[in-house]
């Protein structure tokens, strides 16, 4: 085998284009191109060839000296541009990106990312990749690259083990395949048992990678290539199908299979630069070029694509703009920063292991930055939600002044706050009464857990923490205390596409949703939750359906993002439709109150609506945070009436 540097093969920079432009597509649009992420398994394959190229052209080198010339490069190669691109998007993502409740998983996906790790992090996620959540995470796509940066930390050492025994120990040939089948055959059981470490984690990827390694090693004992042209067709036409199958089968195993055997026969095809029209075809000028801007356009495709989408949105001019700003902005990114340091004589001049201790401090100065940029967010945001204080439902502050109240029947009791997000989103509501009046608040609130939401029966995943919370209650509350049950009880209007929906007929179809059985199982519910509260002796406050909205007021109150195709639906809604649409359960909590003395509907909706109109947003004020939870204005809005139906409450039934 030759130990010359490996020659440059533009053929395969046109297999790279080929592999980030089906990204880049599905990423613009899924519709456009369905299968295009398995754009990404190209990579992979393309990925653990060239670096088979790469170590076996060194092999001469010894072993220390060659592993860290490796990483050496490897940091060269791929840190420069990614420290950029991370980075810019904190940074970014801090003057444009109003801050939500995912704005904590972005920070981790990104702070994860320069460690090489976000794919890690992803994987313990509630949104799948294909989730519709996902597509607003700048990070999201750094997951690649963790598990590239992964696999290059263990593959030197298994390809060392090749190189230096193959003649002469028939382990060191085997060592590669096997791992390699049992990588493939613990992806096949994972991607039903848990399909989201699956699709992140280097474990069932790492055949993938490795598939590309062995068909290098398998290359070097096969001289020649005359059925070339036939192969690389062959593999084409194995593309294709896999952009078209992968959509429809578990992924990674099924769902990747044609793509990664196409990509090999493809490279097989074309890795001793064959002629055909293929061949041609790959080495067209623009295409090279593209592929050399592969890793570019990648690092910048995503997160260009998400502050487009956080902000005016992916709609006329700005869609069509897009892909001349990313070419503009990854061409900068190759030729200004890429290149040079990759390059760098002087870098290249010093010893591995000052090369790569200086990475390690140049990472550890971005993690200082990317934090400050998240912990400062509030002091150079554009946004108008970068004033927590109207906008976040956070506990009121200790430090923060508030007056007393006189509220003697209140003073030592405990409210007990159960719920979904809706209950969390009364924290500044509820540690304001709890400051004013002496009571003692014990919050349990988990997204998506509701209780009583008059609905339906709550979600099967939910009934543990149910459980907990209820026994909670049980152990600790005292008669005379009091329960503030809060949930999301109106069928939510997110997620719809406005501009095309009449709204009326979906008003409609969300009733109808609502089944008999569905209307049984809410009031059982209902009745159980009651029951198990009532021999304890408390009080139970129930919110009636609060306003909901057709957008979210944090995403559509900004001069950039008011056009936004998510904003169509508007920050208002007719009142009569919001009753129409919780009859049902207003209807529910009226027969509760009457079987039920100790329990007390309080009705937030007429304190936030007028005789009208609801709207999201009153007087420059936000009173929503995004489609139906309260903001910390909302909250003070609503605290003197809440406090007083409190004092009501408890001093009824101590009439009683």
């Amino acid at each position: 085998m030759s130990t010359s540097p490996a020659v440059h093969n533009p053929l395969i920079d046109g297999l790279r284009a080929l592999a980030v432009l089906a990204v880049v597509v599905f990423h613009i649009d899924a519709a456009w191109l369905p299968g295009g992420f398995t754009g990404v398994d190209m990579f992979f394959v393309i990925s653990g060839f060239v670096i088979s190229q790469a170590l076996a052209s060194r092999a001469a080198q010894p072993a220390g000296v060659l592993l860290l010339d490796f990483y050496r490069r490897r940091v060269l190669r791929l840190l420069p541009g990614l420290l950029v691109m991370l980075m810019a998007t904190f940074i970014l993502s801090a003057l444009l990106i109003p801050r939500a409740w995912r704005n904590e998983q972005f920070d981790q996906t990104g702070w994860a990312a320069l460690l090489g790790l976000s794919n890690v992090v992803l994987s313990g996620q509630q949104d799948s990749y294909f989730s519709p959540g996902a597509e607003l995470n700048p990070f999201l796509h750094t997951w690649t690259l963790g598990v590239e940066e992964q696999f290059y930390l263990i593959f030197p050492l298994l390809f060392l083990v090749w190189l230096r025994g193959r003649e002469h120990w028939w382990r060191a040939r085997a060592l590669l395949p096997v791992l390699t089948l049992l990588s493939l055959l613990w992806t096949g059981w994972q991607a039903q048992a848990a399909p989201t470490a699956a699709f992140y984690l280097l474990p069932s990827r790492f055949w993938e990678l490795a598939a590309g390694a062995l068909l290098y090693q398998w290359m070097q004992t096969r001289a020649g290539g005359r059925h070339a042209n036939v192969v690389a067709a062959a593999g084409l036409a194995l593309l294709v199908v896999g952009v078209w199958i992968a959509p429809h089968l578990p992924m990674p195993v099924p769902g990747v299979l044609a793509t990664v055997v196409g990509t090999l026969l493809l490279l097989a095809g074309v890795s001793r630069q064959a002629g055909g029209d293929i061949a041609r075809g790959l080495g067209w000028t623009p295409l090279v070029y593209l592929g050399r801007l592969s890793y570019a356009l990648y690092l910048w495709h995503w997160p260009l694509l998400v502050l487009l989408r956080w902000t005016y949105g992916l709609q006329g001019a700005a869609l069509w703009l897009y892909p001349l700003l990313l070419l503009v902005v990854s061409a900068a990114s190759y030729h200004l920063v890429e290149q040079p340091l990759r390059h760098a004589g002087p870098l290249l001049r010093w010893a591995p292991m000052k090369t790569l201790a200086s990475a390690v401090l140049l990472v550890a100065l971005c993690g200082v930055g990317a934090w400050a940029s998240v912990e400062y967010h509030e002091r150079i945001s554009l946004s108008v939600t970068r004033d927590s204080h109207a906008w976040q439902a956070r506990r009121y502050p200790a430090w923060r002044p508030l007056e007393a109240v006189a509220a003697p029947n209140l003073e030592g009791r405990r409210l007990f706050v159960a719920g979904d997000s809706h209950a969390a989103a009364y924290r500044t509501m509820t540690s304001m009464v709890a400051r004013q009046t002496g009571m003692e608040v014990h919050q349990s609130d988990q997204g998506g857990c509701s209780f009583v939401n008059l609905q339906r029966a709550s979600p099967a995943d939910c009934q543990s923490f149910i459980e907990q919370a209820l026994s909670q209650i049980e152990s600790e509350a005292r008669p005379g205390d009091i329960v503030l049950l809060a949930a999301l009880r109106m069928p939510e209007l997110r997620g719809f596409d406005w501009a095309q929906q009449d709204d009326q007929k979906v008003y409609r179809n969300l009733l109808a949703r609502q089944t008999t059985a569905d209307a049984q199982a809410a009031h059982e519910e209902a009745e159980r939750v009651l029951q198990r509260l009532q021999v304890l002796g408390v009080q139970v406050v129930i919110d009636a359906p609060l306003p909901l909205f057709k957008a979210g007021a944090y995403r559509c109150s900004d001069w950039f993002n008011r056009m936004n195709p998510a904003c169509t639906g508007g920050l208002q809604m007719v009142r009569a439709d919001l009753e129409m649409l919780r009859a049902p359960q207003m209807a529910l909590l009226a027969e509760l109150a009457a079987r039920y003395p100790a329990l007390t509907v309080w009705d937030p909706l007429p304190l936030l609506c007028g005789p009208d109109v609801c709207s999201a947003v009153e007087e420059g004020q936000p009173l929503f945070f995004d489609n139906d939870h309260l903001s910390g204005h909302g909250n003070r809005v609503l605290l003197p009436h809440f406090r007083q139906r409190l004092i009501d409450t408890v001093e009824s039934s101590l009439l009683d």
